[in-house]
């Protein structure tokens, strides 16, 4: 049973603010070196967490002691040119030898409230929803020291806090363990690949190479544009957020748009269809996905190309995991048309990929390996996002004072 709350506390009652570190571009440099330590920025915080994947270094003596990172701080993005990025928050789970640059603060939290208590409210709904509605009322980028240290919320007796805060982080626990089995079986897939056919630059098994042109079957064809008024109802329709990884994720999902039977025959999709991205920004060109059965007639947008392959000679399924690897990146990035914030492939650039073609045999032994491993990811993808619910409604509860 949930405790007693007392009135809503103000951050700023609970923590010091602590500014970040300034420095000038020519002052950071991109690896570790003598004299110098880490910096976080906006995208070391992640939903999961800090992470120190991509930091940059700066002279040791422009972080001040209080600016080096210790456990329990809540280090937030507060200055970005996205206003989704402002607000974004992650909690440092030890000290860490490193600051923060100054698009970002910290909110350091002190004896009145528990650390792990405190961190949690920052991954609640009702934070993000406060700071979005004063980004966009304010039309800010930005976050003021006075836009943090006002805000308010519950502050229940310290043991009441450390009670709560345990709940909470169990069921993180168990997200954060079901992440960690899709990105093991994401690598899995990897491995596996590189195992049967090596490494597709170097092709270390000698395996025959052929254009693309030479394995279709059927197309490549460009996709249907509708304007958004014809949105709404009718036909579903694939879009390039609803694949991931080679994979459609997101089929019950999809927008509807309204179209003739004629339009339905020309740009229908059929299981086994392979579609690529041919119009996004740079890092996301080329995205491709094998669309899986469907279970009524679905089309395809105009940014996006659609192709079926010759099966006497290749597996659908592998055609797919190729178009993933850095061997096609690099010849998406040779080949592409590059406007302001958007780039292109057209039809011959895809037709002009080179693919290494293995055995049949070998190319279906690893579709149906694959196949069994995306079964598996299903199965904790699923029950990631009722871990994901789970946990949503457990915050709303626990900072309502009914946990």
């Amino acid at each position: 049973m949930g405790g007693v709350f007392q009135q809503p506390a103000k951050v700023s009652d609970v923590c010091d603010q602590i500014r970040g570190v300034s420095y000038s571009g020519d002052d950071a440099v991109p690896k570790a070196q003598d004299g110098y330590l880490a910096v976080l920025r906006a995208n070391n915080i992640t939903e999961e967490g800090l992470t120190f994947d991509d930091l940059t270094f700066v002279p040791a003596a422009r972080i001040s002691e209080k600016q080096l990172v210790r456990s329990g701080d809540v280090v937030i993005a507060a200055s970005s040119g996205s206003l989704s990025v402002v607000g974004k928050a992650a909690p440092a789970l030890t000290d860490l030898p490193m600051g923060f640059g100054a698009f970002c603060k910290v909110l350091r939290p002190n004896l009145k409230v528990a650390p792990a208590y405190f961190a949690h409210y920052f991954k609640t709904r009702d934070y993000r929803q406060k700071i979005s509605s004063l980004a966009a009322g304010a039309n800010i980028n930005n976050l003021r020291n006075e836009h943090l240290d006002d805000l308010r919320f519950p502050l229940p007796p310290l043991e009441e806090q450390r009670r709560i805060a345990a709940i909470l982080d169990q069921a993180e626990t168990l997200r954060t363990q079901r992440r960690q089995a899709l990105a093991h079986l994401d690598t899995l897939t990897q491995s596996l690949f590189l195992d049967m056919f090596g490494d597709p630059v170097r092709n270390p098994k000698g395996l025959p190479r052929m254009k693309l042109d030479e394995l279709i079957a059927e197309g490549p064809q460009n996709g249907l544009y509708k304007s958004s008024t014809e949105y709404g109802s009718g036909t579903p329709i694939l879009r390039i957020d609803a694949f991931y990884d080679g994979v459609v994720t997101k089929l019950n999902s999809l927008k509807r748009v309204r179209l003739s039977p004629d339009e339905i025959k020309l740009f229908g999709l059929a299981a086994e269809d392979i579609v690529i991205n041919r119009v996004n920004s740079i890092e996301y060109l080329g995205k491709s996905a094998l669309i899986p059965p469907l279970s009524e007639p679905t089309v395809f947008e105009s940014n996006m190309m659609r192709f079926t392959v010759r099966r006497d000679q290749v597996e659908p399924g592998y055609v797919v995991h190729f178009l993933q690897t850095p061997f096609i990146k690099g010849q998406i990035l040779s080949g592409s048309k590059n406007a302001v914030n958007q780039s292109s492939i057209n039809q011959q650039d895809v037709k002009g990929f080179q693919i290494n073609v293995p055995p049949l045999t070998l190319q279906q032994t690893f579709a149906t390996r694959i196949q069994a491993i995306e079964a598996l990811k299903v199965t904790h993808r699923t029950a990631l996002a009722q871990l994901d619910a789970l946990f949503a409604s457990l915050q709303q509860r626990a900072f309502a004072g009914e946990l």
